[in-house]
C-alpha cells in the first residue's frame, strides 16, 4: 500500500484543503445513506459503507470530529474507534466498511446517558495523482462527505420518530419560539406559516429551545407546517398549532 499510496497527495494536507476550499465537485466515493445512527441498544458497533462508484483507483480518508468542521484530522479527540482507520485504496465499483465503535478513554467522561449526542462521520475522496503529472503544475481537489452521527444511548424515553410531534411551538415577541422537550435531536429541512412563507431552519437539539424571527409585517402565526428528516434522512410532514 505504501508504494502505491505514493501517487496521492497528503490526506491529512488535502482534508485541511477539503475544509478551506468550497469549490464544485464531484465524488466517485459516496457513502450509504446520509446519517449515522449509533444506537447503544444495539450494542457498541455500529457501520458505514463506502462505495466507489467511478472508474479509477480512490484513496479514502475517514474521521469523526465533534462539531468542528476546520480541526485537522489528527487534533480531533472523539469517544470513538474507527475500523479500518488509515487511508485505504479504494478499487473501482468496490466498497469498504467502516465500523464505528464507542470506547471511550479512561480518562474521558462517558458520554450523557439521557440523551442523544451529536458528532460527524467525515469521508474524504483523494484523487490520484495523473501519470503524466511530471514538471505540470495542477489543481486537484478532494472531495469531503460529512454527515451526521448520532449516538443514541440505550433506555432513552420515548422514541426519535416521536420526537417532531412532540416539539412545542409559541410566538413572542415578534418571534417564533420552538423548544425540543425530548432526548432526541430533531432535523427540521422546511417551515411553513399559514401564508406560506417560510423561515430558515435548522435542527433543534435535545432540551433546546431555539428562536425563529417572524418575517416583517407577518401576522401571528397560530399554526405551522413543517418537514422533518427521519433516521433514514427521509422528509416527514408535520402540522403544529402555535400557542401565543
Amino acid at each position: 500500500m505504501t508504494s502505491r499510496a505514493s501517487t496521492w497527495a497528503s490526506p491529512l494536507a488535502l482534508a485541511l484543503a477539503a475544509t478551506l476550499c468550497a469549490a464544485p465537485a464531484s465524488a466517485a466515493v459516496t457513502l450509504q445513506g446520509t446519517r449515522v445512527i449509533h444506537d447503544a441498544s444495539q450494542g457498541r458497533d455500529t457501520t458505514v459503507k463506502a462505495t466507489n462508484s467511478g472508474d479509477a483507483v480512490a484513496m479514502t480518508q475517514v474521521w469523526i470530529d465533534d462539531g468542528d468542521s476546520r480541526a485537522r484530522p489528527e487534533h480531533v479527540v472523539v469517544p470513538f474507534r474507527l475500523t479500518p482507520a488509515e487511508p485505504r485504496l479504494l478499487q473501482p465499483k468496490q466498497g469498504q466498511a467502516y465500523r464505528i465503535t464507542y470506547a471511550p478513554r479512561p480518562s474521558e467522561a462517558p458520554l450523557p446517558g439521557d440523551r442523544e449526542s451529536l458528532f460527524y462521520f467525515n469521508l474524504l475522496d483523494i484523487p490520484p495523482k495523473p501519470s503524466d503529472a511530471a514538471g505540470k503544475n495542477l489543481l486537484q481537489f478532494a472531495v469531503r462527505t460529512r454527515i451526521k452521527l448520532f449516538y443514541r444511548p440505550a433506555g432513552l424515553p420515548g422514541a426519535a420518530r416521536d420526537a417532531a410531534a412532540a416539539l412545542q411551538w409559541t410566538a413572542t415577541g415578534g418571534a417564533l419560539q420552538v423548544r425540543n422537550p425530548s432526548a432526541y435531536h430533531v432535523t427540521l429541512s422546511t417551515l411553513t406559516l399559514a401564508d406560506g412563507r417560510t423561515l430558515d431552519v435548522d435542527m433543534i437539539a435535545p432540551g433546546a429551545q431555539v428562536a425563529l424571527p417572524l418575517p416583517a409585517g407577518a401576522t401571528t402565526p397560530t399554526q405551522v407546517t413543517f418537514q422533518w428528516l427521519d433516521d433514514y434522512g427521509t422528509p416527514r410532514e408535520q402540522q403544529a398549532a402555535v400557542t401565543p
